[in-house]
């Protein structure tokens, strides 16, 4: 059975890497009917950006049509949305401190990963788990805030939908998939660091057969 440690040794950076990665996925989102109205990354929630999905999305094109109108007198300037109604003005997302913390911690798991040693597994092991803790008190926050909104706010006002449509607000994938990368962190750092110390780990080659 190969050797979790010089399996880490071999993964552990790509793994720390894709952490980081994950954070430009979607962590939260509002749907609608199945369909994504609004996305928010963990490096919106970071650096206080513009969210993604249809409202966004449909922002951007009616902006786009405002200045080509402005550029073009001869348009009549109707200002209708091509997202069947949907307008208004997105804003950007409020910098959560926990979504700062959690990019910091894996970043420092990133770096920690190219520590080939007991001590670059130990540390990587506890900013997994730490990460993971980070995680979800921010799916605890931002998750329920979402809820909240959207059960103050009937998204269907002002956007031209039914007022039965079916709203989802909550974790989505990004999120997800960053716990189970770091959980395998943690698994795989765990388990490495319960074996030995010791040559057995790096078994000297075989003597050459005699002539």
């Amino acid at each position: 059975m190969a050797s979790k440690r010089v399996l880490w040794n071999k993964i552990g950076r790509y793994f720390s890497a894709l952490v980081i990665a994950a954070f430009f996925l979607p962590f939260f989102g509002v749907s609608c009917d199945g369909m994504e109205v609004i996305t928010v990354s963990g490096a919106d929630m970071v650096g206080g950006c513009k969210p993604g999905g249809m409202f966004a999305q449909a922002e951007k094109e009616e902006s786009r049509a405002r200045k080509k109108r402005m550029d073009d007198p001869d348009m009549d300037g109707t200002g209708e949305s091509s997202k069947g109604g949907m307008s208004g003005h997105v804003d950007n997302v409020e910098r959560e401190p926990l979504a700062m913390v959690a990019l910091a911690l894996a970043i420092a798991g990133f770096a920690a990963a190219w520590l080939r040693t007991r001590k670059g597994m130990t540390i990587n092991f506890g900013l997994a788990i730490a990460t993971i803790g980070v995680l979800v008190g921010l799916w605890v926050k931002v998750g329920g805030d979402l809820r909240e909104a959207v059960e103050k706010e009937n998204l269907g006002k002002g956007s031209g939908m039914k007022h039965d449509v079916k709203v989802d607000a909550g974790g989505r994938y990004g999120l997800w998939l960053s716990a189970i990368l770091l959980a395998s962190i943690a698994v795989v750092t765990g388990r490495a660091l319960r074996e030995p110390d010791g040559p057995d780990l790096n078994p000297p080659l075989p003597p050459p057969p005699a002539v």
